[in-house]
């Protein structure tokens, strides 16, 4: 199955109710190229036509960017969690993921929107070798995921506009 882990497009400056923090006009493009180079990493790679399920961050900004990612990429279904909020423990977020896909296991294609550090810890989680890399916004990992061995390999990277 293919993962997707994104980070939210660049938002508004840092403010005391960080959740509200909207997403700017450049982070909504950034969100909608990446979803390009997504839709186009899985025509290549897959079957697929678009994402089987989205996992956000109930963060203003994440929910703002699978709304400008769902522009470009069809996204079936989506979960809102305080699971992806930037602090959560990689391992047990990874946990909670796996549970998502033991019990839909139909799920060939799945996109986490999230922020750092957790999208960065969480990819060493999920695809081994990725070594917490640092994510920009709106970068975006692509894993081939394994589900039997709660662990996958990097397909590709995107690196958003800066």
């Amino acid at each position: 199955m293919i993962i997707f882990v994104m980070r939210h497009g660049e938002a508004e400056p840092y403010k005391q109710d960080d959740m509200s923090r909207h997403l700017t006009s450049f982070g909504r493009t950034q969100a909608e190229h990446a979803a390009k180079w997504m839709q186009n990493g899985i025509l290549k790679n897959t079957t697929l036509s678009g994402v089987d399920l989205a996992l956000i961050s109930p963060y203003v900004r994440t929910q703002e960017t699978a709304a400008s990612v769902s522009k470009f990429l069809e996204i079936t279904s989506s979960v809102s969690s305080p699971m992806l909020t930037p602090n959560q423990e990689a391992g047990s977020t990874h946990d909670w993921i796996d549970g998502h896909l033991i019990e839909q296991d139909n799920i060939s294609s799945l996109l986490i929107i999230s922020h750092m550090p957790l999208v960065s810890l969480l990819s060493d989680s999920l695809c081994h070798g990725f070594n917490a890399r640092i994510f920009d916004t709106a970068d975006v990992l692509m894993i081939d995921y394994d589900k039997a061995k709660h662990s996958g390999r990097q397909l590709s990277f995107y690196q958003s506009l800066t």
